[in-house]
């Protein structure tokens, strides 16, 4: 075995123990009280199927992708898996402990709708941008629509899994409150976790595989974007109608022009910047 194959090795042995912490980590966020009964589990977990209105049309976005550009399903699937699984488990734990630490150590000074917002767009985005990192370094994975579809992918398995921890957080607590926030979250999904990753990713593809400095500081510039724009919408700002839309047309527009760039369907930009 070289030396190649040694490290996927120790990536996929680190991925599949990351993978089953973050199942068990999950596994508390679906379960009610000692005395929920069937009919409100049933009652709350129904609501997951108001989801479909976006997971439909991603799937169906992915299928082209896949069939026009050749990309692998099965490696976008554990893409969306590893999303679920273990970047949003992980960020849930983080964040909460980030919460609880500030709470004592700052008291009633201590903001979570301006610095809990802060810190879960910083820790987020990095997580999942490391899981898109170990992923496209398993499959061997080098051009930007590998990049894009990878981060697409993991973003998506974050949104469900945490859309679905906030439909059974309020639900177990008040039942009538899952179909509202499985509502709002599918209002909130249009500019969410699959677009913030699908671009980071490219600002990652920037930085790894181009050998210019201005490339480098275009993907440093998407990732922290993102970050930006992540921040602002958890803010109190992203509660104001209009503003939340803005930000919802700020993260798209760059995602639509990655798609329909010719330059990224040449799968050629750090060699264009040679030249």
């Amino acid at each position: 075995m070289n030396k190649q194959n040694k490290k996927r090795m120790v990536v996929t042995g680190l991925l599949i123990l990351l993978f089953a912490l973050g199942m068990t980590i999950n596994e508390g966020d679906f379960l009610g009280g000692k005395h929920t009964s069937v009919t409100m589990y049933l009652q709350v977990y129904s609501a997951f199927l108001l989801l479909l209105v976006y997971i439909v049309p991603f799937y169906l976005l992915m299928k082209q992708l896949a069939k026009q550009y050749k990309i692998c399903g099965y490696e976008m699937l554990i893409a969306g898996a590893c999303g679920a699984f273990i970047s949003s488990p992980l960020a849930g734990e983080i964040n909460d402990g980030f919460t609880d630490a500030m709470t004592r150590l700052m008291g009633r000074f201590y903001s979570d709708a301006w610095m809990g917002s802060a810190e879960a767009g910083i820790i987020e985005e990095l997580l999942k941008l490391g899981i898109v990192a170990m992923l496209v370094y398993l499959f061997h994975r080098k051009t930007w629509k590998d990049y894009l579809s990878m981060g697409m992918c993991v973003g998506i398995g974050f949104q469900i899994d945490e859309d679905l921890s906030y439909i059974t957080q309020s639900g177990f607590k008040h039942v009538n409150s899952a179909f509202p926030t499985a509502l709002d979250r599918v209002v909130a999904s249009l500019g969410s976790h699959w677009v913030y990753t699908g671009i980071t990713a490219i600002g990652l593809y920037l930085i790894v595989r181009s050998c210019e400095d201005h490339h480098k500081k275009k993907g440093l510039f998407w990732i922290f974007f993102v970050m930006v724009d992540h921040f602002l919408y958890d803010t109190p700002i992203g509660n104001v109608p209009l503003f939340s839309a803005l930000l919802s047309v700020a993260i798209l527009l760059p995602l639509i022009v990655f798609l329909r760039s010719p330059k990224m369907a040449n799968e050629n930009i750090h060699r264009e910047g040679k030249g």
